[in-house]
């Protein structure tokens, strides 16, 4: 009876601490996983306690695109050595990728890496950038002043920093950062991006255009970019070049909806009512609730007489904007006659 008992309690600490020593289970043979996740599982199944060989598949699992498979081979990889950084890192970038992301725990991962390794300068930059999607601008400019002493970080650290004082509304330091990342690299496409919308604002054209057409010539298939140079088209008013390259940005990127929506507002000011129509309904494909394209379609339907779909659209927009001015004034025209 003892050695029945015994062999009762040794099955249960080995089915205890089988799914923890192994990890994840999976075979090298399941065609269901890419053909680099099945080699690297190969590799764990004949060493399971090697957190390296977890590391590896979990990486492979985030360029794949598939973030909790990743998660869970990180943890293991943490599991097996809570020592490691990068470990720490790589799950905190998880995180961040997931559309529901937690940020009680990508905080933990990323302070917690730069606890085991204080220098550890991708740590540092992804918590500057964490903290400022979070708007906390005094943590992330600390740790952006730190970046910005270190050569290989210095150009991008800059202009996250103006990123953080456009944010708060401070333009004339933002561009004067932006200045200085230019200085650094004046092949820094954020930095020669950002300077192209600081002289839009300007509306310092001839200027702005200069540095579009670089973005351009920097990323031709940047949607940004190419969008950025037909909005300065559009404000010089040189239209047929805006369309076009609007009709380009949407070539690279079919959602990009300001690019509908400007060609909308070009077509409606050129009569060109029922196009302009169309592109509003493309718009609302994308997000049935934007309500620009809903008081740009009013305004089409009002400028063709049909006025009874014109109030419907306006009204719609009021609904969801009531400050909109076109679809306020639109209504209010409709009323008085």
């Amino acid at each position: 009876m003892k050695k029945i008992g015994i062999s009762i309690i040794l099955l249960l600490v080995f089915s205890c601490h089988s799914p923890q020593d192994s990890g994840r289970f999976i075979s090298e043979t399941d065609t269901t996983y890419s053909a680099d996740v099945r080699s690297i599982s190969a590799k764990i199944n004949s060493q399971p306690q090697d957190p390296e060989l977890f590391y590896r598949r979990g990486n492979t699992f985030y360029f794949e695109g598939k973030f909790q498979d990743a998660e869970i081979d990180f943890y293991h990889a943490i599991e097996l050595n809570p020592k490691q950084a990068l470990y720490h890192l790589k799950i905190a970038e998880c995180f961040i990728s997931m559309d529901s992301a937690d940020s009680k725990k990508t905080l933990y991962h990323l302070l917690k890496a730069l606890e085991i390794k204080p220098d550890f300068t991708e740590a540092k930059s992804l918590l500057a950038k964490f903290y400022l999607a979070r708007q906390q601008y005094k943590e992330s400019m600390i740790l952006y002043e730190e970046l910005c002493g270190i050569l290989e970080y210095q150009d991008n650290a800059f202009v996250m920093m103006s990123l953080a004082y456009k944010e708060q509304k401070d333009s004339m330091a933002a561009e004067a950062i932006i200045d200085k990342a230019l200085a650094i690299n004046p092949e820094n496409f954020d930095a020669v991006m950002q300077k192209t919308l600081f002289l839009i604002a300007k509306n310092k054209l001839s200027l702005a255009m200069q540095w579009a057409q670089k973005a351009v010539r920097m990323n031709e298939y940047s949607d940004e970019a190419n969008y950025t140079l037909g909005l300065v088209f559009q404000k010089q008013n040189r239209f047929a070049d805006a369309l076009s390259n609007y009709l380009r940005v949407l070539k690279i990127n079919p959602n990009f909806i300001l690019a509908y929506y400007n060609s909308a507002v070009i077509e409606s000011s050129f009569e060109n009512f029922l196009v302009g129509i169309e592109w509003c309904d493309k718009m609302l494909v994308l997000d049935p609730n934007y309500a620009n394209a809903m008081a740009v379609k009013g305004y089409c339907y009002e400028k063709l007489g049909n006025k009874k779909e014109a109030l419907v659209f306006y009204k719609q927009a009021i609904a969801i904007d009531s400050n909109l001015i076109l679809a306020r004034e639109g209504l209010n025209a409709i009323k008085e006659h």
